[in-house]
């Protein structure tokens, strides 16, 4: 499809606009590359973006994790590109209807690929306007289907739908919809190989308060002892009729807006809740929380391997043998299912992109006297790591160490914190960010996310950014610490660890452990920068480092990180 195409559709329809968004039916989820229908039209590939196209014009909205990569990728010719840095796409692209279209204006919409959410923002914003919706989801390609063990889950199925119930129950409602596919993964213990990261099982359910549930799903070849039954997609209507009568709740975010239409067709009036699959999973239980310290322990053990040999590798380097040579460490780790998203590996300028990814076709050498910003990760059957390292490659600039060592402040000024335990990720982002705000920097992407056990490496609800889920900060939750500073055209700096949050003894109070173990590249530290209590941060964690991680070294990869880990 072109826009020409999409051209075509609205003169067919008598429409003036349409809206289109990078999902499927699975809202918010990954996508295959060949369903991502903004990449298709506009050459953007980013994660996250809106196109909204009309007789004359095509305007891509992207957030600023995006603003130097859409102006890249698309042909300012065709496309231009709408770029927001503290509000959401979303709600740009509707205030931008609202003022260059005309009130009774047209739009067209696929029903499956808009969120319930935003297709009622739009309504708001143009309440004169006629959406016509394309009711028809994305077709979805055969998966195969596997069971997540019991010793790796922790919790069985039975005893998640009566922890569902229960939450139903406790908030006087008889039936939920969820509609997010790592939702009725966690519930199921199912995984599957439909994304080429995450693992999850494409999937909805509706699920009531006494134990009844209905699956929905196309496509998934189940393994010969799986229980579960699943109904089509089409069928999702019929059974959200049996149960007109319940009182219904769903997260409208997370919902394709063709099962709020549908809903309002059987006169059913939902509120819009959390998903209690989501709440319910972002708690780690024991077993999760023991698994992704041992995944974190083998993917330290690859990275520093990795780390080793780029320090003695005295050849020219490409991004791409970045990639490929970091994941051929994680291969050699016990229960490595794959990577966790396609792994960003930027040199110099390409660092200041801030998701910039290489592939064969396209990547560079590592600049020299400058960084390497290298974000990856990796599944594991017992959990999911997400680690970001910035890298001297040579003697970078004072100017790079200087930033790199204020972006450390800011990350260690969150990861000690010590926080009541009613507090949101919305809130606590200040407390990092606050720190570069004193030398007058910023980075355009949230501080943090949460973290999937074997499943989406973003993870709602917890969050660390200006406009993300109120929901507090619960102990169990696995979350990303990640500030960053980018100079267009010059350098990227980035530093992730990966947390969870545990209560305090004797105390009402929680904090941050962390799990990431990899050392920080001490050559871009400029100590004198730091307080005498960040220092010690500093150390402490690199003696944990050292200490869990040298007993699986070979001697030269042992000595190499003793001198990573050495005191500053």
């Amino acid at each position: 499809m072109t826009l020409e195409d999409v051209r075509e559709q609205l003169r067919q329809k008598q429409a003036e606009a349409a809206i289109i968004t990078r999902n499927n039916q699975f809202i918010g989820q990954d996508v295959r590359n060949d369903e991502n229908l903004i990449g298709a039209l506009t050459g953007f590939n980013g994660s996250d973006g809106l196109l909204i196209v009309t007789l004359d014009r095509a305007l891509l909205f992207v957030d600023g994790r995006y603003e130097l990569q859409a102006a890249q990728q698309t042909d300012p010719a065709e496309v231009e590109v709408i770029y927001q840095k503290n509000t959401s796409v979303f709600v740009a692209a509707s205030g931008w209807l609202r003022q260059h279209q005309p009130s009774n204006t047209t739009i067209l919409y696929n029903s499956w690929c808009l969120s319930a959410a935003n297709l009622e923002r739009f309504q708001r914003m143009m309440p004169e306007a006629r959406f016509i919706a394309d009711t028809r989801p994305i077709p979805t390609p055969t998966a195969h289907v596997f069971n997540l063990p019991l010793k790796y889950s922790g919790s069985d199925f039975p005893e998640k739908l009566a922890a569902v119930g229960n939450f139903l129950k406790q908030h006087q409602k008889s039936a939920c919809f969820c509609a997010a596919a790592d939702s009725v993964s966690w519930l199921l213990n199912l995984r599957s190989d439909a994304l080429p990261e995450s693992p999850v099982l494409r999937a909805m359910a509706l699920i009531t308060a006494d134990g009844q549930f209905r699956l929905f799903g196309e496509n998934l070849q189940l393994p010969a002892d799986c229980p579960f039954r699943f109904l089509p997609f089409s069928a999702i209507e019929s059974e959200i009729a049996a149960f007109a009568s319940e009182a219904w709740l769903m997260e409208f975010n997370k919902t394709p807006a063709q099962i709020l239409n549908i809903m309002s067709k059987h006169h059913i009036v939902p509120a819009d809740m959390n998903d209690p699959c989501q709440q319910l999973k972002s708690v780690k239980n024991k077993t999760e929380l023991t698994g992704f310290k041992q995944a974190h322990l083998h993917d330290g053990i690859a990275v520093c391997r990795f780390l080793c040999w780029l320090d003695h590798n005295r050849k020219p380097i490409s991004e791409w043998q970045i990639v490929e040579k970091l994941r051929s460490f994680r291969r050699q780790q016990p229960l490595f299912y794959g990577d966790s998203f396609a792994t960003i590996a930027g040199s110099g300028a390409n660092a200041a992109v801030i998701h910039y990814q290489p592939t064969p076709e396209h990547n560079s050498l590592l600049t020299k006297n400058s960084v390497l910003l290298l974000d990856s990760g990796a599944q594991y059957f017992n959990g999911t790591t997400d680690i970001t390292r910035t890298i001297a490659i040579g003697r970078p600039a004072k100017e790079i160490i200087r930033n790199y060592t204020i972006v450390l402040k800011a990350h260690i000024a969150l990861a000690s914190l010590t926080f009541p335990d009613n507090v949101a990720g919305t809130k606590m982002d200040a407390v990092c960010r606050s720190v570069m705000w004193r030398y007058r920097m910023d980075y355009a992407h949230g501080t943090g996310h949460g973290v999937g056990h074997f499943l989406n490496v973003h993870e709602n609800p917890n969050n660390f950014s200006w406009y993300g889920s109120p929901q507090p900060l619960q102990a169990g939750n696995v979350t990303s610490i990640e500030p960053g500073y980018y100079k267009a055209g010059c350098y990227g700096i980035r530093i992730e660890n990966l947390m969870y949050v545990t209560p305090i003894k004797n105390s009402d109070m929680m904090k941050f452990e962390f799990l990431t173990l990899v050392p920080l590249d001490k050559r871009l530290i400029d100590k004198y920068l730091l307080t005498g209590e960040e220092r010690a941060w500093i150390n402490r964690y690199h003696q944990t480092v050292y200490r869990k991680i040298s007993p699986h070294l070979d001697n030269r990869e042992k000595q190499w990180l003793q001198k990573a880990c050495s005191p500053l």
